[in-house]
């Protein structure tokens, strides 16, 4: 048998360098500014890493993140979770714990999502505790109160976590290997010991699946083994989501533009402290008589020519001149124009980081200068981007429950059927609208009803109803009158008045 520990598929090794950029984008924080901040041509190391006997902040430090990609990750799960799938005939203790770990299947199902938006693809998995055997060696059938104790459980597993597999022709999966991060830590009295443990997922000749462990070190606590994972299961209790490809996925081009934009606004920020901080320029004469000077007053120990080539030398080394060319000392630092033509650039960045997402709708900064064309355009791109991952997803939740029952006999099995239809709207330019419409001087009746229709959805779309409050407000606006009452007729009109001639 081959080494499972160095054994990676073709299309992994094209990926995996890409697919981690993307899934650090997805979580953001330093480790993701550690491993995509760049450093600038000719950029000292000072600049760069800081000095800790100075107590000087290199950039690399300084640098923080807007983590858009994050946003685009999490908008997308806002959208599809908003309505929950329905699940009847669900067990609703396990629905609550698909885990084991507290995670509720919604939950678990948004990891999924994510997952999939960072990587492409990723793989679910079905397992329980190992079958258990009697003194004869012979299998202990599960029971409905064992199952109780030891229920079926679901993991997910990105698309870095599994190294190598293979899929047949029929589209089922014939072995997979999985990469686990262990800790062995349960002697405080030993050094903890850390290892990857690979587990080869296989399906023998016999026609059942069996289970190979490996570790990176040699852990004698892991007590490793090959075994069955449970007498009669002929497939490997794994479901592939989404498409494994070596070509570029479509959050390549986000992680990649969020990268430029890291990398701008450090160097914003680095050009900002520039201008704080001008860069100096002094005549050659000035520095010649200033180290004459130096060297006179370094002979009768004081510090008062130290201090003045401090000042000199500034927050950068200077630069220096021959007399002749101007003799004047000056500072020379960017102009506001340029400083703002960078802000500008990582503006324009980040409304195409948006706009590659399909999600041009959540930029607020391009949401005014779009068209109505435009924003048509978009708002049908999201919601055909949204219902194409709801059907993954609930294509994905069906599989599992199949192979949930294989595992567990008792298995309350249901059919998940998520939400399709999505209406993404763009709540601040239909609530304007609203309101230039509703000022017109003669608006009917009829019209102001619809117009309450859609002022209703936009409460409801920034949260401010529930359902029960929506379809309450929603009866009341359909029982208004379609036609405005007549006027009764002023009594007094034409009347003249006591006082009048």
């Amino acid at each position: 048998m081959a080494n499972i520990k160095t054994r990676k598929h073709s299309i992994y090794r094209i990926r995996m360098v890409q697919i981690m950029r993307n899934c650090l984008a997805v979580s953001g924080g330093r480790p993701y500014i550690d491993a995509r901040l760049q450093r600038a041509p000719n950029e000292t190391d000072v600049s760069w890493f800081g000095s800790t006997s100075d107590g000087i902040v290199g950039r690399r430090e300084r640098a923080c993140l807007v983590n858009d990609a994050g946003r685009i990750s999490s908008k997308i799960n806002q959208y599809l979770f908003k309505t929950k799938a329905t699940r009847k005939g669900a067990n609703e203790d396990w629905i609550n714990d698909v885990s084991g770990e507290g995670r509720s299947v919604d939950g678990f199902m948004e990891d999924v999502s994510s997952a999939l938006t960072s990587g492409g693809w990723c793989w679910l998995q079905v397992d329980r505790n190992p079958q258990q055997f009697d003194e004869a060696g012979n299998p202990i059938g599960y029971t409905l109160e064992s199952a109780k104790e030891n229920p079926v459980r679901w993991r997910l597993w990105g698309a870095l976590d599994v190294t190598d597999w293979h899929i047949d022709d029929d589209g089922e999966i014939r072995w997979l290997i999985t990469r686990t991060f262990k800790r062995i830590d349960a002697d405080p009295n030993k050094d903890p010991v850390s290892t990857f443990i690979y587990t080869l997922y296989h399906k023998e000749a016999d026609g059942n699946v069996y289970v190979t462990e490996s570790a990176q070190k040699n852990v004698p606590e892991l007590k490793l083994r090959t075994r069955q994972i449970i007498p009669g299961l002929k497939r490997v209790p794994f479901v592939l989501v989404g498409r494994i490809s070596a070509e570029p996925w479509w959050f390549d081009d986000v992680e990649n533009i969020q990268c430029q934009i890291l990398n701008l606004d450090s160097l914003h920020n680095e050009t900002l402290v520039d201008g704080v901080y001008p860069q100096l320029i002094v005549p050659r004469s000035i520095l010649t008589a200033l180290d004459v000077e130096l060297k006179l007053e370094q002979a009768n120990g004081k510090e008062k020519v130290k201090i003045q080539r401090e000042l000199i030398k500034g927050r950068n080394s200077p630069l220096f001149e021959d007399g002749e060319d101007r003799g004047i000392t000056r500072y020379i630092q960017p102009s506001a124009g340029d400083l703002a033509q960078i802000i500008n650039e990582a503006n324009r960045k980040r409304g195409l980081l948006f706009d590659m997402a399909g999600l041009s709708l959540f930029n607020k900064e391009t949401r005014m200068v779009q068209t109505a064309e435009s924003k048509q355009f978009d708002q049908l791109d999201t919601n055909s981007t949204l219902g194409n991952r709801a059907l993954i997803l609930q294509h994905a939740e069906k599989r599992l429950v199949e192979l949930s029952k294989m595992f567990d006999g008792t298995f309350s099995e249901y059919e998940p059927i998520y939400p399709t239809k999505f209406d993404v709207v763009d709540t601040q330019a239909l609530a304007s609208s609203l309101g230039t419409i509703s000022n017109l001087p003669d608006v009917p009746p009829s019209m102001r009803k619809i117009l309450l229709r859609a002022a209703l959805r936009i409460v409801k779309e920034v949260g401010g109803c529930d359902d029960d409050s929506y379809n309450e407000v929603l009866k009341d606006i359909e029982a208004m009158p379609d036609k405005k009452e007549p006027e009764l007729p002023d009594p007094f009109k034409g009347r003249k008045g006591e006082d009048d001639d």
